[in-house]
């Protein structure tokens, strides 16, 4: 029989995502159950996904849904902890879109929840599945370079996609942690899961240094002079990393999403530059920018014999053995998108965790250690980058 889903927040994670992910896995899962406060928005999203889904206006009454196995949180990341314990609490396995959390404090309590619970908790890192990283994985795992020496990790974000980000809920770290928790954080995972080790220290540098008040800009990009060259202005025709609902797309001049990236009110940073280490020794190098044409994620690992490199925007993995054959291999387009095709293979494998028994490789420590790095970043950031010391939040998690 499939198992039956519930997801909690009808956003774009939910719509453009999960949703048409369970629906692609018919045989395997079904969405039976959508909670959503906003009650315009809860009818639309029934409307545009289909079938027979309950749609619930409270959380409890999603949770107490005798046809609800599992359940999706993908609701704005500072409600995960609060979310995770009443799912729990309600017998539910549970998928927890990233970032785990936006405190650790709130992370390390969700950890040891999870740890403790006999359901299964996976967190939202699909690039753990996305078939370049698990090569990457599977060639530094082969020796092939010999043991890995550093690695150096850049996340650049197209630019108007960057822009979204202040415009959005995620402007205020008290909702999303900041950037390099809110975005960077799959970066973080996939290095920390390909190095095989915990973090343990980590110090950078960063700023707002683009996203700055415009004093000849308006609050609102329909009211603005400059709209008309802007490279960030709202364009109601692109896609704006929302759900718009059935009655916004009918009337896309109201949405109200068009604050101005610039003059928005706002606490969180557009770039930064850092560096970390782990418990067996390799060093991180990274750089995080908002700015960029497209979207790209972009890796050396560094071994004793050799390098590896990949860009995910172009889909290019080159393999340099020292004393061997250099190995290029380039990954079909449908591949190089920002997901890099994780996402369907995540649902998948929570799938096969449930009927099987067998852990998530996102697990609740991968949640943590991702987080440990993208916060301790952040602290240091704000200490004028001064080393943070991870070990004390990650002590006793396995």
């Amino acid at each position: 029989m499939p198992l039956g889903f519930g997801i909690i927040g009808a956003g774009q994670r939910c719509m453009y995502f999960f949703g048409p992910d369970i629906q692609r896995n018919a045989d395997r899962a079904k969405l039976v159950a959508l909670a959503e406060p906003d009650q315009g928005r809860r009818s639309s999203a029934i409307d545009d996904l289909g079938g027979d889904i309950r749609a619930y206006g409270d959380i409890e009454e999603l949770l107490g849904d005798p046809k609800v196995d599992a359940v999706i949180i993908a609701s704005p990341d500072f409600t995960h902890q609060e979310l995770l314990d009443k799912a729990l609490d309600a017998g539910k396995h549970v998928i927890c879109e990233k970032p785990m959390a936006t405190t650790l404090d709130d992370a390390r309590h969700m950890a040891r929840r999870a740890q403790a619970a006999p359901q299964v908790v996976q967190i939202g890192f699909m690039l753990r599945y996305a078939p370049m990283f698990v090569r990457i994985k599977e060639i530094v795992d082969s020796g092939i370079i010999g043991d890995l020496v550093q690695v150096s990790a850049a996340e650049i974000i197209e630019y108007y996609h960057g822009a979204s980000f202040y415009r959005r809920w995620q402007r205020f770290r008290k909702n999303s942690g900041g950037l390099l928790v809110h975005k960077a954080c799959h970066a973080f995972d996939v290095v920390n899961w390909i190095v095989g080790s915990a973090p343990t220290q980590v110090s950078a540098t960063g700023n707002n240094d683009t996203f700055v008040a415009k004093p000849d800009a308006a609050s609102r990009c329909r009211d603005c002079s400059l709209a008309p060259t802007c490279p960030a202005v709202y364009r109601d025709d692109a896609y704006n990393y929302v759900y718009p609902t059935v009655a916004e797309r009918a009337n896309p001049g109201e949405l109200g999403n068009d604050i101005c990236a610039f003059n928005s009110e706002k606490d969180i940073i557009d770039n930064a530059t850092g560096m970390a280490s782990y418990e067996n020794g390799v060093r991180l190098s990274f750089n995080f920018a908002t700015t960029g044409q497209r979207h790209d994620r972009r890796f050396m690992f560094v071994g004793q014999r050799g390098v590896v490199t990949a860009s995910q925007a172009d889909g290019t993995l080159v393999v340099e053995p020292v004393g061997g054959e250099i190995e290029t291999t380039v990954l079909p387009e449908e591949l190089r998108d920002e997901h890099g095709g994780g996402d369907e293979y995540l649902l998948q494998s929570f799938l096969d965790s449930v009927a099987g028994g067998e852990p998530p490789a996102a697990d609740v420590v991968a949640g943590m250690h991702s987080l440990a790095l993208a916060l301790g970043a952040t602290e240091s950031i704000d200490r004028d980058g001064a080393a943070v010391d991870l070990r004390p939040h990650l002590e006793g998690l396995s």
